[in-house]
């Protein structure tokens, strides 16, 4: 599922919950703001649950039939 992420999203999300950097550590690394790193963040946990709803829906579809 990550790797549907665009890689912005993936990159922040992946150093925020499984590195535990925190916002002002991953804009430094990556050359961003603080802010774009949240809304990278935000933005990542969206998708993240669309993907997941969308995968839902295809295996309830595929076990209605």
């Amino acid at each position: 599922i990550l790797d549907e992420l665009p890689t912005g999203y993936r990159t922040v999300f992946n150093l925020y919950v499984f590195e535990d950097f925190k916002h002002r550590e991953i804009a430094e690394m990556l050359n961003i703001s603080i802010n774009t790193s949240k809304s990278q963040l935000i933005l990542a946990k969206k998708r993240i649950l669309e993907i997941f709803k969308k995968k839902e829906y295809l295996i309830s579809k595929k076990y209605r039939s």
